[in-house]
């Protein structure tokens, strides 16, 4: 059955009309403030209250409301500006429809108080959805017209949520004020918050443009202004262009969209926009915004302003040729004064160090103009932003102590720091298989490498890069097909570091498991979390036994769990180079058999019973050539009948260059291999893999020791403290770094990520003390 057609109710109606052209309270600033300005208003005073949500009142001194005129003053369609639809080709008017104040009234409670000059007493009355609710009460009061405006979209939820915070919305109103009183000659303009004895905005009806712009933006922006005037052009309708945009010696990073008025409305005009800005990227330094107003007159006839139903787009003939005009004019404009050009003295990058370019040097030669122009401008001191309506306040609570790109000063001494990568407590060094990470002596110490020859590490920078500094290169000694690389740490009991890097080709995979692992990652990545961790400042270890760091991003500071991030780190990396590991190769130190398998897994009391151990080294050897052509994981067999109790591990995979994990966990490692790995699954089965990789890779935990103990020895504390030492250099040195460069937050870390402080905070704490 189909549903029958039926007029919709007329407050539907209303409130569907209302919607789309009071948008925000702003938008109903605008309109109210427009029939000020027609009705002839020399001062025009704005009050707002909670965003103009609460209150929004605008009071001006012009024509006022005649009180036959009040009772249908809130009904749709009814203007004195507008008699018949032809006299749209003619209007000179802001309003025209008469729905501003209809509109209004069906979302808000309206209040107006109106006086004309030939009145001896003002009227007040109050309106609801259009209508008048009761009839004029005279009060006291001056000529002119005040609306007071309350509880906006009291009635429509929706609008009222989707609204920004007060103080955006605020800001909003300052803007669109600040850009009629520029634009509004002879006219005055003020503009506070309830309850504040200072004006936000206050600008006099004798300020000239300059003025204007001065009080609404910035001194640095009304003396670096130029005029911009275009006389009538007959063929294209235009009765004339004036306007003020700024010179080549203005420079601003903040973006501060053009001002644009045409036939006194003020509209968005995106070509003209864009026609602008690319004649002013010929001229101002990268990174620069421009300053630019214009009033433009185009004859009534040629515009179409009942475009959009807050009319802030307007359409014209000759749009094309039109801006065409006006750009090359302003590209003749800044031609003009393009032949000389003031710098800061200390403002300018010189090949010439030491040498100064005078404030007042006028430069005349086109080349070193053409340089200039391209020079960048370094601003050493704190970026300030400018206060919209001039001011200079600093605020101190809002200024970022530190920059995440520089280095610090520690880190161009870890060089020479020693790490011990597989240190661990007394007690676990008892349990520890005596391994170490093999390398191979090389015979030609001093020889220098050519950079072309130098073998770089397929997963990460080295620590010299990331820091800049020049390392030592030593050339490589081939042995088959591997290479030995210097990495510039040490080990305990190890005469020369080194790591073995298969020297193959990187190899493409293409296996659709890793295809979809990797976009689960990717689908998976929390952006404000990721740009925390990639621009932050790492502070430092909080607590080694509970794996704390705190790093500082802007003007907060986060507490984090360093070992869930550095398990996502080194997963992400186990998927990104996947088949393309570096090698560790493992040797005992002492030529026994720790690195036996079997000998590994006797640790577990579960495993006591020959048949199991070998039904789980089974299981790892039965892989053993997907492992080691996959993770680098290279498993031999030595004995003559293949007997499963000697089996050995002898590598590991290289995940991050300069690190390597605690030998400590590797039993751990192999039992979890054997028993946590789906190997029916092939998905399953890589990711668990590199999930026991990562596992193996985070960093150990320190417990804590009671350094007041007299039972503990002093090797005991000399033991710990080095420990203490070891961690909190690798963290600074290798993971952090690495974790800034490379890491992809997942949307589950959060719960490891808290904001312990932030420095406004902190300011309002002081301020109450």
């Amino acid at each position: 059955m189909s549903l029958r057609i039926k007029a919709l109710d007329e407050s539907v109606v209303n409130k569907i009309a209302a919607g789309e052209i009071i948008i925000s309270p702003v938008n109903a600033l605008k309109e109210m403030m427009e029939n000020s300005i027609d009705a002839n208003a020399t001062m025009i005073d704005i009050l707002v209250k909670e965003g103009g949500i609460k209150v929004l009142q605008i009071t001006d001194n012009g024509s006022g409301i005649n009180k036959t005129d009040l009772p249908i003053l809130c009904e749709r369609f009814t203007t004195s500006k507008l008699q018949k639809f032809e006299d749209l080709s003619q209007i000179q008017t802001y309003g025209f429809r008469g729905e501003a104040l209809a509109s209004i009234s069906h979302v808000a409670r309206v209040t107006v108080t109106t006086k004309v000059k030939e009145d001896r007493c003002a009227w007040r009355v109050s309106y609801a959805e259009g209508k008048m609710l009761e009839s004029p009460k005279p009060v006291a009061g001056k000529d002119g017209t005040t609306i007071l405006v309350e509880d906006l979209f009291f009635n429509i939820p929706s609008r009222l949520r989707a609204l920004r915070s007060q103080n955006d919305e605020y800001a909003k109103i300052l803007d669109v004020v600040g850009r009629y009183a520029i634009h509004s000659k002879g006219i005055g303009f003020s503009c506070k918050k309830f309850g504040d004895s200072n004006y936000s905005l206050a600008v006099k009806p004798s300020y000239s443009v300059h003025d204007r712009v001065r009080t609404v933006f910035s001194n640095s922006v009304a003396s670096n202004l130029i005029s911009l005037h275009i006389d009538k052009v007959e063929d294209f309708n235009l009765e004339s262009v004036d306007g003020e945009v700024c010179n080549l010696n203005f420079t601003s990073k903040k973006s501060i969209s053009p001002i644009l008025f045409i036939n006194n409305r003020l509209v968005t005009c995106d070509p003209l926009r864009r026609a602008l800005n690319s004649v002013y990227s010929n001229y101002l330094p990268k990174g620069n915004r421009p300053f630019i107003y214009l009033g433009i007159i185009i004859d009534p006839a040629s515009v179409d302003v009942n475009v959009h139903p807050t009319k802030r787009e307007v359409r014209f003939l000759n749009q094309d040729e039109i801006v065409e005009k006006i750009s090359t004019q302003l590209h003749a404009e800044l031609s003009a004064v393009d032949t000389s050009r003031t710098f800061k003295a200390s403002s300018i990058t010189t090949s010439q160090p030491g040498s100064l370019i005078s404030s007042n040097n006028t430069i005349e030669n086109e080349e070193e103009r053409r340089t200039l122009r391209q020079a960048q401008v370094v601003d050493n001191t704190y970026t300030i932003t400018s206060n919209r309506l001039g001011g200079a306040k600093r605020q101190e609570n809002k200024l970022v102590r530190t920059d995440s790109s520089q280095a610090k000063i520690t880190s161009f001494l870890s060089s020479s720091q020693q790490f011990n990568f597989n240190g661990s407590s007394t007690k676990q060094r008892l349990n520890q298989p005596k391994v170490k990470a093999v390398t191979q002596t090389l015979e030609t110490e001093g020889s220098t490498l050519n950079e072309s020859e130098q073998l770089q590490d397929d997963n990460t920078s080295s620590d010299d890069e990331i820091k800049g500094q020049p390392r030592k290169k030593q050339k490589p000694e081939i042995h088959g097909t591997a290479r030995v690389i210097d990495s510039g740490k040490r080990m305990p009991a190890i005469s020369k570091d080194g790591y073995i890097r298969v020297a193959k080709e990187r190899v493409n995979v293409n296996l659709t498991s890793i295809k979809k692992m990797r976009e689960k990652v990717d689908d998976s990545i929390h952006r404000e979390l990721t740009e925390i961790f990639a621009n932050m400042t790492y502070v430092g270890v909080v607590d080694e036994e509970r794996r704390l760091a705190a790093i500082q991003h802007d003007l907060k500071l986060f507490l984090i769990d360093y070992g869930s991030v550095c398990y996502e780190l080194f997963y992400q990396i186990g998927l990104t180079d996947f088949a393309n590991f570096g090698k560790i190769n493992l040797l005992s130190t002492d030529g026994s058999d720790d690195i036996i398998l079997y000998n590994l897994l006797s640790e577990f009391d579960g495993l006591k019973d020959e048949l199991s151990k070998e039904k789980l080294i089974s299981k790892i050897w039965d892989m053993s050539s997907m492992l080691n052509e996959y993770y680098s994981i290279e498993l031999v067999n030595d004995s003559t009948d293949n007997d499963l109790k000697f089996v050995k591990l002898k590598t590991l995979p290289l995940l991050l260059r300069g690190y390597i994990p605690s030998l400590t966990k590797l039993p751990f490692f192999i039992y979890r291999l054997g028993n946590e790995v789906n190997w029916e699954d092939e998905r399953d089965c890589l990711d668990s893999i590199l999930r026991e990789i990562a596992l193996l890779y985070i960093p150990d935990m320190i417990p804590k020791l009671d350094m007041s103990d007299i039972s503990l020895s002093e090797n005991e504390k000399t033991q710990f403290i080095d420990r203490r030492e070891e961690v909190s250099s690798l963290l600074e040195h290798v993971l952090f770094p690495c974790i800034k460069r490379r890491f992809l937050a997942p949307r589950h870390l959060l719960k490891d990520v808290v904001e312990i402080a932030n420095l406004p905070g902190l300011y309002k704490v002081f301020e109450r003390c």
